[in-house]
């Protein structure tokens, strides 16, 4: 149905689509606002693998049994992200790990309930884990979860995935409480879980979160961007994966149809990993217009100290795209690149303020190419191309359009 919605570009034997009814004012783009990871940075041999890292090392340690990270794949962790509300790996991890844990048989349950009932939450997440592995030995025989049972879990984590929205860990442990056996036994298992796994909560607190950063960012990366000594990874680590995509000269080119360097960054990772991988290529950017995840952590922290307001300006919350183009000075129409349905739903919660914003779906780095080009279509975005470096040439056939 969307098809009789766009014209369609032939770009590198691939195929671009705009919507007829944004052609008008997609001509007057002034801005260009860009996702990092996934859309400047070739992420899928590096995020999506620290996540499946961490859910079979965490998984292991709980359980004594080792869940195949293949099974923990790309297909899988789309479906979270294409949602809306599983933006941060953390979450993601989060949403698996609860679903899988939950999923065990019922004395299982009972006994990883008591071992981790009597660890607490008090030290800090390697030890904790650590005791949780020793406990657990001397409970659980080795491998007694086989591969069979993992499988037929993570297909059923795949239909779970499906039933979360946007809100993210708030719908896992809705969806799962209305799914689950909510008698006191197993609502108790379920707090107990989430104490020990202290989610959500920073790096240096959170299981999840400092072994999935540590995982990716490697020991000396981990220690330089959080100030903590790495624990769960002492080596290298899983970014040394990533690989640049968009080219210098496209951004040069940009700034040229822009007449001027109107280009930033707004981006849900870490700025020191992403400023790690893209090296010089930063310098492209304006530097007002740089927004990265610890800026969203310190308002965050800021409105809370001053007003006493807990609110999450995390995307997909349009706050980074907001501030980003406040650093170019304002643009009278901003073009949002991203990879995501959260950076979709970002793009067109930021034009409800009253300015104006428009969205492109880049799809060629994904893993799953046709699955994400077919949802952007189907959700009617502005624009939808293969890559960042198609972006130049779509913006002139539009304005020659």
């Amino acid at each position: 149905m969307w098809a009789k919605n766009y014209n369609v570009f032939s770009v590198d034997g691939q195929k671009a689509y705009v919507r007829k009814d944004r052609l008008s004012q997609l001509k007057h783009v002034d801005g260009v606002i860009f996702d990092c990871d996934g859309v400047l940075v070739d992420i899928r041999e590096s995020y999506n693998k620290a996540v499946a890292k961490t859910v079979s090392y965490v998984l292991k340690a709980l359980t004594n049994s080792e869940i195949p990270e293949r099974l923990i794949s790309d297909e899988l962790i789309y479906l979270f992200r294409k949602t809306g509300g599983f933006n941060n790996d953390w979450d993601t991890v989060y949403g698996t790990l609860m679903f899988i844990l939950c999923s065990l048989p019922d004395d299982c349950r009972d006994v990883l309930k008591k071992l981790i009932t009597k660890i607490g939450t008090q030290q800090d997440p390697f030890k904790r884990l650590s005791l949780a592995m020793n406990g657990k030995k001397t409970e659980f025989k080795k491998g007694f979860l086989n591969e069979g049972f993992f499988e037929e879990t993570v297909r059923n984590l795949k239909e779970f995935a499906k039933l979360l929205d946007a809100s993210g860990i708030s719908s896992v442990d809705k969806v799962l409480a209305e799914r689950a056996d909510t008698s006191r036994d197993f609502n108790a298992f379920y707090g107990v879980l989430s104490s020990f796994l202290y989610f959500p909560a920073e790096v240096g607190k959170s299981i999840i979160a400092t072994a999935q950063e540590e995982f990716f960012c490697g020991a000396k990366l981990f220690k330089q961007t959080f100030g903590v000594e790495p624990a769960f990874n002492k080596g290298s680590g899983m970014i040394k994966n990533e690989k640049i995509i968009v080219q210098p000269a496209v951004l040069e080119k940009l700034a040229l149809l822009l007449g001027g360097r109107k280009l930033g960054i707004a981006s849900g990772s870490w700025s020191r990993p992403a400023k790690y991988v893209l090296g010089d290529l930063i310098e492209q950017f304006d530097p007002k217009a740089l927004i990265f995840l610890e800026n969203a952590v310190e308002a965050e922290r800021k409105l809370l100290k001053e007003k006493g307001v807990l609110v999450n300006l995390r995307k997909p919350n349009p706050y980074s795209l907001l501030k980003a183009a406040e650093g170019l000075g304002e643009p009278s129409l901003v073009l949002y690149v991203g990879d995501s349905m959260e950076d979709a739903l970002m793009a067109e919660d930021a034009s409800k303020t009253g300015k104006s914003y428009v969205f492109a779906g880049v799809y060629r780095y994904s893993g799953l190419d046709d699955v994400v080009r077919d949802g952007f279509l189907e959700s009617g975005c502005d624009i939808v191309i293969p890559s960042v470096n198609d972006l130049p040439s779509i913006l002139e056939a539009i304005r020659r359009e």
